[in-house]
């Protein structure tokens, strides 16, 4: 009897151990891989197996091209009366109860007169708000754009802002400012 290996890893390794157990953790997922004798991977209820599943789903819907359309929610995907197949977007599919957020894709196959979920995809709203930010300044949005509007002016201020550091120094337009010492009181 062999002894299994078990292997945590970020992404599959090009050469596989044989007889290995292997846990993907792709971040948002993860998926499983078995190693038999001679180091060859079988897929276990991962995307691939998942992707193979509606590769096949989608091979049984007629070949001609299928028209995509959008539709706010699953009661306005299911209103639709296609006649063909149909591809629909559905942006708020969480009536669905295989999505958990946001939109999910799905194919039509008038041959069953089913929908059939091809894909999901969660919402990337984002909303930042000032209120929500840690750390924040105490100053509020308003007073901030009102003094850099007012932010410091003078009359030699574009004589000033020439000036900088570079690595050897002191710099004035960019280029070095040279230095002389008075050496006659050492």
């Amino acid at each position: 009897m062999a002894n299994v290996q078990f292997h945590k890893v970020a992404t599959l390794p090009g050469t596989l151990q044989p007889n290995a157990f292997y846990y993907v953790d792709n971040g948002n997922y993860a998926e499983s891989y078995v190693t038999n004798q001679a180091g060859v991977a079988k897929a276990l209820g991962n995307s691939g197996m998942i992707n193979a599943l509606i590769n096949d789903a989608l091979s049984s819907l007629p070949s001609t091209g299928a028209p995509v359309l959008f539709v706010a929610d699953i009661v306005a995907r299911d209103a639709l009366e296609p006649d063909q197949a149909v591809f629909v977007l559905v942006q708020d599919a969480t009536s669905d109860p295989t999505v958990t957020a946001g939109a999910a894709l799905y194919a039509w196959n008038p041959a069953t007169s089913l929908w059939l979920k091809v894909a999901e995809y969660e919402s990337m709203d984002v909303q930042l708000t000032w209120a929500a930010i840690q750390g924040k300044p105490s100053s509020s949005p308003a007073q901030i754009d009102t003094a850099v509007s007012q932010s410091h002016t003078h009359a030699n201020k574009a004589t000033l802002d020439l000036i900088g550091t570079g690595a050897d120094g002191l710099t004035y337009n960019g280029s070095p400012v040279g230095s002389s010492w008075a050496t006659n009181n050492w």
